[in-house]
């Protein structure tokens, strides 16, 4: 924060690194464009100058959505109760949270001074939408709001919503985008949002500034660093799974295929899991789950939970990795770690469903197995492990690959959409 010089800490999430992505290739295209960041998640509703990793200052405002007072139970956020006010309760005038998450907005927008928005996947859409709904924008003119829609799982409800508000441009007009095809075919044929209001943006990455990330760790010897933190073995090769640490990212089948290779005669690897930290607070105990897990089916000293690791760790350990195993149980949206691995050179083992369908092609560019497939995520490891011909034509071609999504064609899809209601980018 500019004014008090220290950094404000947020969760490295996928939707977290497309942010970053996405400012750093606006920031290059429009040196002069001005940017107001809300940031949800805040325990208050704050206002301060933050200067962002790409070197912009911005206005970067809270957005309180915690609400313990109605999502909390026993000390935690409890499912039931977020589907209930985030989800069954989006009609009902009355809904507590939604009136609030309103008139945060609405503040957000007027503090901003700007009726050109963005919001970063359905919760900020449905936020904004409501505050129109709720006549707390009438005063201050049409506003356009680009809706990027990362997420489509538990979102029926609030699609229908969105859906609805399309129909309604009188005080608010939505332009929206899925970030891969996945997410606009479920728009369109399961959420029933017009065709021609969806356009796909496919997310990018800047490949150039992430290999000079893993090249600088590489030559520091910031591995090594990770390796004595977290007592990793000094032989072997490594596989890496690198997610948040919740249960649909798949954690356990990696587990139960590492079992299955070590009971079948291998010996020569070792699995290092990213992601401390990183949980949803709907399941507190899923890292003890994980650890008991490690200990009940005899992986200790095989499977290792890293502690919380710097951006250059985590460049450190795509450079080491002998492969990325990430078997999500439902689809991707897209999947950022997929990529990131990919550029570094590790093949890439991941789910046949969702946004790697996009960029890995199998036995080309990576392997694809089925969700909750332990056998055949333990069969791919091990094609991997025993065919050195196969890991380095995936290698080649995964990084081949990784390298279409740059951010050039994201940034000139982004400006299609903000303008499509304008002639041009406001300074």
């Amino acid at each position: 924060m500019v004014r008090t010089g220290r950094p404000k800490r947020c969760r490295q999430t996928g939707l977290v690194t497309h942010t970053h992505h996405l400012l750093a290739g606006l920031a290059r295209a429009h040196p002069d464009l001005r940017l107001a960041v809300t940031q949800t998640g805040a325990s208050d509703v704050v206002r301060e100058r933050v200067r962002t990793l790409e070197g912009q200052t911005v206005l970067w405002q809270g957005i309180r959505t915690g609400f313990p007072e109605l999502l909390h139970e026993d000390g935690s956020k409890h499912p039931d109760r977020v589907r209930r006010y985030y989800e069954t309760l989006i009609d009902e005038p009355g809904n507590p949270l939604y009136r609030s998450l309103a008139a945060q907005y609405a503040a957000a927008i007027r503090h901003a001074g700007t009726p050109d928005l963005l919001a970063q996947n359905t919760n900020p859409l449905v936020g904004i939408l409501k505050a129109a709904e709720f006549d707390l924008l009438d005063d201050f003119g049409p506003v356009h709001v680009t809706g990027v829609v990362h997420d489509t799982t538990d979102m029926a409800r609030r699609f229908t919503y969105v859906r609805r508000r399309l129909a309604d441009p009188r005080r608010v007009t939505i332009t929206l985008i899925a970030v891969s095809d996945a997410v606009r075919r479920h728009l369109v044929q399961h959420a029933g949002m017009p065709p021609d209001r969806v356009r796909t943006v496919r997310n990018g990455i800047d490949d150039h500034t992430f290999d000079q990330r893993v090249d600088h760790a590489h030559r520091t010897g910031v591995f090594e660093r990770v390796r004595a933190r977290n007592g990793l073995p000094t032989t072997g090769r490594m596989l890496l799974t690198s997610a948040r640490r919740v249960a649909w990212k798949g954690h356990l089948d990696v587990l139960h295929a590492v079992r299955l290779l070590i009971s079948g005669g291998h010996t020569d690897f070792y699995l290092a899991m990213n992601g401390a930290g990183l949980v949803d607070s709907r399941e507190p105990d899923y890292e003890r789950h994980l650890a008991k897990t490690i200990t009940e089916l005899g992986l200790a000293g095989t499977v290792f939970l890293l502690d919380e690791l710097s951006d250059a760790g985590l460049a450190a350990c795509y450079g080491h990795a002998d492969m990325a195993v990430h078997p999500s149980r439902l689809p991707e949206p897209f999947g950022y770690a997929n990529l990131e691995a990919m550029l570094a050179g590790a093949p890439v083992i991941a789910t046949a469903h969702g946004g790697p369908l996009e960029y890995i092609t199998p036995d080309e560019s990576g392997l694809l197995v089925p969700p909750s497939d332990p056998a055949a995520l333990a069969e791919a490891i091990d094609r991997l492990l025993t065919d050195p011909t196969l890991h380095a034509r995936l290698a080649a071609g995964g990084q081949a690959s990784a390298r279409r999504f740059g951010l050039d064609a994201m940034i000139s899809g982004y400006e299609a959409a903000i303008t499509a209601h304008r002639h041009g980018l406001r300074p």
